[in-house]
Parts: C-alpha cells; structure tokens; sequence
C-alpha cells in the first residue's frame, strides 16, 4: 500500500489575481488594497481587499455584480449577485475550470 506524503502529494492549484483578471476583466471598483493592514468584514468573509464587477459580461445569468475577497495575494472568495440579489458562491474550483 502506497500513501501519500505531502512531498509526494500534488499541490492545489491556487485562483490567482493574474486568473481572476483574465477570466473577467479590471473590476470596476476596488475597495481597500493588497497592502491595507485593517482587516474588514462584509457578508461573512474576511479581507483586506474587495473586487467589485458591475453587470459582468459574457455571463449566461447576467448577474447584477460579481465580488471577489482577497487576503493580501491569497484569494478568499467569489460571489455573483443576481439580478434578484441573491448570492451564488463560486468555488475557485468552478473559476479554474473556466480558464480551462
């Protein structure tokens, strides 16, 4: 029987910010910055850094706005606001597989 050490182990590729512009653009509004050392907290995610996408194109759902939360570099989260204002999470799983 083989297990899998951690040297052995394939690491978890990581959603990017060079990704998450490639997959949708320059955000049309920035809230704090990589380099803002107060932490904020909105819809339950922590952060020091928000993306905000209004009316995002090329989306079959047409949603109102996307937001994207980063820790520094480190992506936290991804949400679509629908048209009814309902949030979708989308896992960084779903956004690499949209860069294929």
């Amino acid at each position: 029987m083989s297990v899998a050490t951690a040297s052995t182990a394939t690491p978890e590729r990581r959603v990017t910010r060079n990704d998450i512009v490639r997959l949708f653009g320059t955000p049309s509004e920035t809230v704090g910055s990589v380099n803002e050392p107060r932490q904020q907290h909105t819809d339950g995610f922590q952060y020091n850094e928000r993306w905000i996408y209004d009316r995002p194109k090329n989306e079959p759902s047409r949603p109102k706005a996307r937001v994207i939360y980063w820790q520094r570099y480190d992506f936290v989260a991804s949400e679509r606001i629908e048209r009814d204002g309902h949030r979708v999470p989308e896992s960084p799983a779903e956004l690499l597989a949209r860069l294929g």
